[in-house]
């Protein structure tokens, strides 16, 4: 089984892939001061007493305190965490969070800066999930938001992106690359990146991908502007049983999002205010 809980929170992002038996997967950690929700508490809730992978996709000054507040908790409420995940070109010297955060961890993502080609994709399987990672290498890009850790997640039916803070810039260079554009045919579930803003949107992207569902992760009350909410509600197509009647879901909206796969059963997603199956 797979569950992804997609968070209402503040400021950032924060999702939670749960396999069952406590293995879970942690992408970015956002917290909402509305609800007293921070991922640490949520993951001793679950039961969690250790995270299998923290993935850490973005490296603004915001992201990365975040990062570090988290890391503090887990020490605190004795969370082990096994290994990050984050863009293997950024350097120790501008980004310290992160520096620190590979002290404990290992980030098992490698990157030769001294080939003529750096690496700028890697595939692994994480406890049957199977993850594939883009990024754009520091310092070619040097804007945080474009050095954003692009993560593809796929179980059976389920095929979802998130693109973390990636900017215009950052989509178009990495369509470059042929192996990123044959994932993002892959996807049936997008979440858009950085809060659904105009200066990340890049409607190339949906020249390869035509997804179901697009959801939105919210600022703090922050509502998307109408133009955008129609340039990506045009871009999803709904899904295929026509069961559900909504191709676009934000979590300003309809508040923490659940997608879940049980078995062969139907994929099926699920808000704090509606429930629809596909």
């Amino acid at each position: 089984m797979l569950d992804i809980k997609i968070f209402d929170v503040d400021q950032g992002f924060c999702a939670a892939l749960n396999m069952g038996d406590h293995h879970t997967i942690l992408i970015d950690f956002g917290y909402s001061t509305r609800s007293g929700f921070n991922p640490s508490q949520h993951l001793l809730q679950q039961h969690c007493t250790s995270l299998d992978c923290l993935i850490v996709p973005a490296y603004g000054k915001e992201h990365l305190a975040g990062l570090s507040d988290f890391l503090r908790q887990t020490l605190i409420d004795g969370l082990a965490v096994h290994f990050l995940v984050a863009n293997p070109s950024l350097t120790a010297d501008r980004y310290h969070e992160l520096d620190v955060a590979n002290q404990r961890f290992s980030n098992v993502l490698m990157a030769d800066q001294n080939s003529r080609c750096p690496q700028v994709s890697q595939s692994m399987k994480i406890h049957g999930i199977d993850f594939s990672f883009f990024w754009n290498n520091y310092p070619k890009s040097q804007d945080a938001h474009n050095l954003s850790l692009v993560t593809f997640a796929s179980y059976r039916d389920i095929h979802i992106v998130f693109p973390s803070d990636l900017e215009t810039e950052g989509w178009r260079e990495l369509l470059k690359d042929a192996e990123f554009c044959k994932r993002l045919r892959q996807v049936n579930m997008f979440v858009a990146a950085n809060h659904g803003r105009e200066e990340s949107y890049c409607p190339e992207v949906f020249d390869y991908c035509r997804p179901e569902i697009i959801i939105i992760s919210n600022e703090l009350n922050q509502r998307v502007s109408p133009n955008m909410l129609n340039q990506y509600r045009k871009h999803a197509k709904g899904c295929s049983e026509s069961v559900c009647d909504q191709k676009l879901l934000t979590t300003y909206e309809d508040g923490t999002i659940t997608i879940s796969k049980c078995l062969d059963r139907l994929r099926q997603v699920q808000t704090q205010r509606k429930a629809y199956q596909h």
